[in-house]
């Protein structure tokens, strides 16, 4: 593809996204991506960039649910679904970003948004979503309090160290038995211990869902998302791609952000 193609391409899909956003009833934003420096940005984005003006701190935006939470608190808006599709810049790299941020979220809410971009992804790329990989970190929580475990087994689950999870546990504990499975077995295993709560039951409510999409649902309990502020459910799906066209998670308590990643998750 040449580059003016991909440029056009990406603009269409942009717009094509937007159009979907509106006639869904987001508020649509579009931004400077100069924006005053808070010291919390730079907490949950360490690469960002950050420059110096007149004796004032600025940054180049690196992640719009950063800069729509500020926007928010900042203007106290009503809104509570909001849409965005511009540019970012993130370890000296610029990209388009595209993706949703709901405040006050239900899990209606939640589910609804994002079958909403699975099918928007479908569409467009004329295939299924291949797999989805979704967790929650207060599963973990569950383990740790049910059977009084050490904090550091996070670590452990974290970069599957199955050995010495077996030795600080033991191989009839649970949890190893869990981590030592294949994954796509954890749901089951871990409904079995745990079937009875919200967590698991929200996660459960979505496998029923996208039952009919074709798509492999996977839970796995070591998976991390790559932003350190969400604090509840959140996901990856893929195309073909390595890399995820959506992603996206629970932060803030009741906030719920999704983006589509138009640079290499396939769509393009």
């Amino acid at each position: 593809m040449t580059n003016n193609n991909f440029i056009l391409e990406r603009l269409a899909l942009g717009q094509k996204y937007l159009g979907l956003l509106d006639d869904s009833g987001y508020t649509l934003v579009d931004m400077n991506m100069i924006e005053p420096f808070s010291i919390d940005d730079k907490y949950h984005h360490p690469t960002s960039v950050v420059f110096e003006r007149n004796n004032t701190m600025y940054a180049i935006r690196s992640d719009w649910t950063r800069t729509l939470l500020n926007f928010n608190s900042n203007f106290y808006s009503n809104d509570t679904r909001f849409g965005y599709f511009g540019p970012v810049v993130r370890e000296n790299e610029s990209f388009y970003q595209a993706g949703v941020e709901i405040y006050q979220a239900t899990e209606n809410d939640i589910i609804d948004a994002l079958l909403m971009h699975m099918n928007f992804v479908e569409e467009c790329a004329e295939t299924n979503i291949k797999t989805l990989v979704i967790n929650n970190d207060q599963l973990l929580d569950l383990f740790i309090k049910k059977y009084d475990l050490p904090d550091t087994v996070r670590q452990l689950i974290y970069t599957k160290n199955i050995s010495e999870l077996r030795q600080h546990l033991g191989k009839d504990h649970d949890l190893y038995k869990i981590m030592s499975a294949k994954v796509s077995d954890q749901f089951k295993m871990v409904g079995e211990v745990f079937g009875d709560t919200e967590i698991m039951q929200a996660i459960a409510h979505l496998k029923e869902k996208i039952a009919d999409n074709n798509t492999k649902f996977i839970l796995d309990l070591s998976f991390r998302s790559p932003q350190n502020y969400y604090n509840g459910l959140y996901f990856q799906a893929f195309l073909n791609s390595n890399t995820p066209i959506l992603s996206g998670g629970e932060y803030n308590s009741n906030s719920f952000g999704i983006a589509l990643n138009l640079a290499d998750g396939g769509l393009l």
